[in-house]
């Protein structure tokens, strides 16, 4: 019996919903700090940027003829190499999940439940997390289009602010007062990652090159959003007072005026908890089929258990965003490593060993 295959319009939201999460609410104040006035401009090199990873990893697919990547490192490397290599990936993608899901708990405690521990809110989101993974890969990519829709639908409380927007407040110029420059270009290509992650999905696509495209499509639907959130934001604040201001999202939210409720702002936070949930997901998902390789003959749902016990004690240090966000820095240089390095070193063993079954 085949096995069900992931349908391509899935994988797009899969991308999506990966890529997006609580950095939406801080991307107009990153631009505006690193970048300065019109700094939103610099989403779209990094998008081109990301475009060509993305390539990067559908030419891997197509080399390999939709191999597994596993079974192309297999092919080519001693098992005394390749231990150590998943043991690494599995510590980076389980603490970029934990992490993700401690900057959420801490923002929510802020906003919400000042006299909550942010660990117990943690830990609340790990559970609901655990049950979403074990369900399977299928089961979360369809469960997470409901979840990419409740993002989507956030799309027309645009037009609400549209009458506070005021293009003065963008100038005529560009890149301007901005300050660290790649520190900021570190901070934005962590507003993409995630994408990368689709390297794991091969052996679950359909047979064809054809949902490649949709990986393409995916980040771009990122990008649109995050190129209308940061636009608006320049244009309703200015870029000066986005600086200064910790989430401008929210802070935009707080001018909604509803009749049926109010402090809007943590009722459309609180929807984003179903981004944190599908993205730390995917994380604890790769960590788990990279470790399924060390340990094959392991249940994968207990490895998935194993990794998210193994990251609790981790994500009790940091007490506070600012330590989040600077662990947050060196983890996404790693992946960004990962992100070109890992689609390269897959493309370099496919090309040797063309060469030499050609030579054979």
């Amino acid at each position: 019996m085949d096995r069900e295959k992931l349908n391509r319009f899935h994988i797009a939201l899969m991308v999506f919903n990966t890529q997006s999460g609580v950095v939406l609410f801080t991307l107009p104040r990153v631009t505006a700090h690193y970048f300065g006035t019109n700094g939103w401009l610099m989403l779209i090199p990094m998008f081109a940027l990301v475009t060509l990873n993305i390539m990067l990893i559908s030419a891997v697919y197509r080399m390999g003829r939709g191999e597994s990547v596993f079974d192309i490192l297999g092919a080519s490397l001693p098992r005394f190499i390749l231990i150590p290599l998943y043991v690494l990936l599995w510590g980076l993608f389980s603490m970029i999940g934990c992490l993700v899901i401690k900057q959420y708990a801490l923002i929510y405690q802020m906003l919400i439940f000042p006299s909550t521990s942010d660990m117990v809110i943690k830990i609340f989101v790990d559970v609901l997390l655990f049950l979403y993974i074990t369900k399977g890969i299928y089961t979360m990519s369809k469960a997470n289009v409901i979840f990419s829709l409740l993002l989507l639908l956030q799309i027309p409380l645009a037009f609400y602010f549209l009458g506070e927007f005021d293009t003065a407040r963008l100038t005529p110029f560009v890149f301007q007062e901005g300050t660290d420059r790649i520190e900021g270009f570190i901070r934005l290509y962590g507003a993409y990652m995630g994408y990368e992650l689709t390297l794991f999905l091969f052996p679950y696509a359909e047979n064809t090159k054809r949902w490649l495209k949709y990986v393409h499509l995916g980040n771009g639907i990122t990008m649109f959003v995050y190129l209308l959130v940061t636009f608006l934001a320049y244009g309703f604040f200015g870029h000066k007072t986005l600086i200064h201001s910790s989430f401008p999202i929210l802070d935009m939210y707080a001018y909604l005026r509803f009749p049926f409720i109010e402090r809007i702002q943590n009722f459309l936070y609180s929807l984003f908890l179903f981004s944190i949930v599908h993205t730390g997901a995917m994380y604890y998902w790769s960590g788990q089929v990279v470790m399924s390789q060390v340990f094959r003959r392991m249940n994968w749902k207990v490895i998935v258990l194993l990794s998210m016990a193994a990251t609790v004690g981790v994500g009790m240090i940091p007490k506070t965003l600012i330590k989040v966000e600077s662990w947050f820095r060196y983890l996404t240089i790693a992946q960004m490593g990962f992100s070109f390095g890992f689609p390269l070193l897959l493309i370099l063993l496919l090309l040797v060993h063309r060469r030499t079954k050609k030579h054979a």
